[in-house]
């Protein structure tokens, strides 16, 4: 039997309360907040949901990934995120799975410890981590940033002799259902979700294969929850000439990595647009040298052998540059506002919902049974096969 088409008013009549507070009214809805990233590229290559080259930073009420090679700067980042914040009177909170936390290097980056504005957890395994993060969530903090997925072991592998395959399974399912759970209260809590992940080998099943070479861990859910996703690949370390305090002879010392930063997937703003990060080792994320580069590769500072030359200054050699740029705060600006960041052509986007609310005190029992569930399965597909070509040998 055919049915009667609704007007406006009939359908709203029609509905239950329930289903009423989920109708928003689109033209109320408030604008995007943002969190400084720290780093004057990184905001620009983002955005700020206008389309128009406007600089943004990582979007409150929503999850941004940042992943990529060892030493990339990704806990810098993170670290800078939670200063930014706190900068504008913020909460911050990181959540230590690697237990790798340094409080002097995060001071350096401008990090205040108070406990008035930040707070450190660092959980043993999965479960505990992803109970307090929904609780967090619950205090509205600016910023929660977790360090990393990849240390997010589940319990149950931990009391287990588990092979590596089946670690990788749950832990993904545990993301996933993680990710189902929060995903909605971010909204409430209009907190900067931030989770840094890094990146593992692909093993290729066959010369056809032509997936990624590498891929981030935790599964596939993060890159589909996540509005934002940042990929930092490390372009070159940067060394100086110093004489070796062991054996008194002449060694190069690293003081530099520049990171090549791409926002790979964004729901915000243009995606696939990429710039230099400079991240000077021991003082975080340097500025002035990385605007310098992207001026360079876009030609507004332009290059006469080892002379550098923008508006009234021309200095020999990047370094002597980056000083004469830092004395003339001005010019600097100037610079800043010359330059456009565009799409990168060659950079590629890469890249279940298992929700219903459940009560706290359930929360353990709820990723207990993802976990155990899965090894389960993936123990008995493993007996079957071996009885199968035990049948066979036979």
């Amino acid at each position: 039997m055919k049915k009667k088409p609704l007007s406006r008013a009939e359908f709203f009549k029609d509905l239950i309360k329930e289903d009423k507070d989920t109708i928003v009214d689109a033209s109320k809805m408030s604008a995007i907040s943002f969190i400084p990233t720290g780093s004057w590229v990184l905001n620009q290559i983002i955005g700020d949901g206008t389309m128009t080259g406007s600089p943004g930073g990582y979007p409150r009420g929503h999850i941004t990934e940042i992943f990529g090679d060892e030493s990339a700067g990704k806990t810098t980042l993170g670290l800078l995120a939670i200063a930014e914040a706190q900068k504008a009177g913020g909460y911050g909170i990181l959540m230590d799975f690697e237990h790798t936390f340094h409080p002097v290097y995060a001071e350096k980056l401008g990090v205040n410890l108070s406990e008035d504005c930040f707070m450190v957890s660092q959980p043993i395994h999965f479960q505990q981590g992803a109970r307090q993060i929904e609780k967090m969530l619950l205090m509205r903090p600016e910023i929660l940033v977790i360090d990393s997925v990849s240390a997010m072991t589940p319990k149950q592998l931990l009391e287990s002799d588990a092979e590596e395959a089946v670690i990788v399974g749950v832990l993904a399912r545990l993301v996933a259902g993680l990710m189902s759970r929060i995903s909605k209260k971010l909204q409430t809590s209009d907190t900067s979700l931030i989770f840094l992940n890094q990146l593992r080998s692909v093993i290729k099943k066959s010369k056809w294969d032509t997936g990624p070479d590498e891929e981030s861990t935790g599964g596939r859910s993060l890159k589909y929850f996540s509005s934002i996703r940042i990929k930092l690949k490390t372009s070159k370390v940067e060394k100086i000439d110093i004489v070796s305090k062991v054996t008194g002879k002449k060694e190069k010392e690293p003081v530099n990595v520049l990171v090549k930063a791409t926002v790979v997937k964004s729901k915000i703003d243009i995606p696939k647009r990429s710039g230099p990060v400079y991240i000077r080792f021991g003082e975080g994320v340097d500025n002035i040298l990385s605007v310098i580069e992207l001026a360079i590769n876009l030609r507004v500072i332009k290059k006469n052998g080892s002379f550098f030359v923008f508006d009234t200054i021309k200095v020999q050699g990047k370094d002597n540059f980056r000083s004469a740029m830092n004395e003339n705060p001005k010019i600097f600006e100037k610079l800043q506002n010359s330059l456009v960041i565009k799409e990168d052509e060659q950079a590629k986007e890469e890249y279940k919902d298992v929700d219903d609310d459940i009560p706290p005190d359930e929360v353990d029992d709820f990723y207990d049974n993802i976990a155990e569930e899965f090894i389960d399965k993936e123990l008995k597909k493993k007996e079957q096969k071996k009885n199968k070509d035990s049948g066979e040998d036979e």
